[in-house]
């Protein structure tokens, strides 16, 4: 007997938190089964694969619709595209990654009678899906065998939808290249670290307003990320003075060494998934202060015993807080010790096991 085929489906490999929970599953997961990644459109991984993973691209670029009628031709072609390839290579169960990727997943898979996951990565009543994709979730999700979700609060979202037994809550996993990279001896720097998108959803203007206010002179602000906010944050930064201390670095492959050199970390989402960058820097033992959005941070997150929860929104506390870890390594300590052990569950090993533990529902 070969091993099972497996087969992811998502819209792109670039930089991201579901991007990067693929990646490190499919690394995972090569010893039990055949991995295939089918992807939308054609990029660069921008986190490496291991090259026994199999990748598929469904189409060359992406064209973005002018009419509903381009928008159901374009996703009509991809749904026949997906479903060849899975009876071609004979897969014997798909998992779909974010709402457009599930629902051509969910319609594939049934049309070669095969088990099917989806999985959600955002909160939904925040997240800005279009009304089409929403109304396509409520008729189909339904025919998943199961829904991956990351929190109770985000389950309970879709429990209207799919029935609440159908609906699993896994942790994200913390990529083993990440954990072999992490070195708690390494001399650290007066530097406040944020990693994600520049984007609404992550609104990085309330850490630089709260940085500019409380106006520290050994100290940097880092912000690591890309997006549509960029030229706004570097007007921001530039109106506020504060150009010689605050740096935006746009992406950056080697995520590593600033996890290692940072002091701070700091978390100022409006809502999340689950919040990879969060988990990640608590398990390379940086104090951590984060937004108490949905969802995520108050599953990582003690209040004053392994970082500190604010409001959303609310810059006065965060520049409480950012003073009270500047000023106090004893704090910044406790916090980095108290981080480190809490995150152990969200090893990659222990995951993908979890993962392993629900496709063998599934294929056996």
């Amino acid at each position: 007997m070969g091993k099972k085929k497996i087969s992811f489906v998502i819209g792109a490999l670039t930089a991201g938190g579901a991007e990067r929970v693929i990646t490190t599953l499919s690394n995972q997961l090569i010893d039990e089964y055949e991995v295939h990644i089918i992807i939308l459109t054609k990029c660069t991984p921008f986190y490496e694969l291991k090259k026994e993973v199999k990748l598929f691209y469904c189409r060359e670029e992406f064209q973005p619709s002018n009419s509903i009628y381009q928008a159901l031709k374009a996703n009509y072609n991809l749904y026949k595209v997906i479903s060849k390839y899975l009876k071609k290579e004979k897969i014997n169960l798909a998992i779909g990654f974010i709402t457009s990727a599930n629902i051509l997943t969910v319609l594939a898979a049934k049309k070669n009678n095969i088990p099917c996951i989806i999985s959600e990565r955002n909160f939904p009543k925040k997240s800005n899906t279009l009304k089409q994709w929403r109304l396509l979730r409520k008729l189909l999700y339904k025919k998943a065998d199961y829904l991956v979700v990351q929190t109770d609060k985000i389950k309970e979202q879709f429990e209207s939808i799919i029935k609440p037994n159908k609906i699993i809550i896994l942790n994200n996993p913390i990529s083993p290249d990440l954990s072999e990279s992490r070195n708690i001896n390494s001399k650290k720097e007066n530097i406040i670290l944020n990693i994600g998108r520049l984007k609404p959803q992550k609104a990085q203007d309330l850490l630089i307003k709260a940085f500019a206010n409380i106006n520290i002179n050994n100290w940097k602000l880092i912000i690591i990320g890309k997006g549509e906010k960029h030229k706004e944050y570097e007007d921001l930064i530039r109106t506020l003075k504060i150009s010689h201390k605050v740096e935006l670095l746009g992406q950056t492959k080697n995520i590593a060494k600033y996890y290692n050199k940072s002091k701070i970390f700091a978390f100022t989402s409006i809502f999340e998934g689950f919040p990879n960058a969060l988990t990640e820097a608590m398990h390379f033992g940086l104090s951590c202060v984060s937004t108490d959005c949905p969802t995520g941070p108050s599953k990582l997150i003690t209040h004053n015993h392994n970082g500190y929860l604010l409001p959303i929104g609310d810059q006065k506390h965060l520049e409480k807080y950012l003073l009270e870890l500047i000023n106090s390594e004893e704090l910044r300590n406790k916090f980095s010790i108290n981080a480190i052990s809490s995150v152990k569950q969200y090893k990659a090993e222990s995951v993908a096991l979890d993962w392993i533990h629900l496709f063998e529902k599934l294929l056996n």
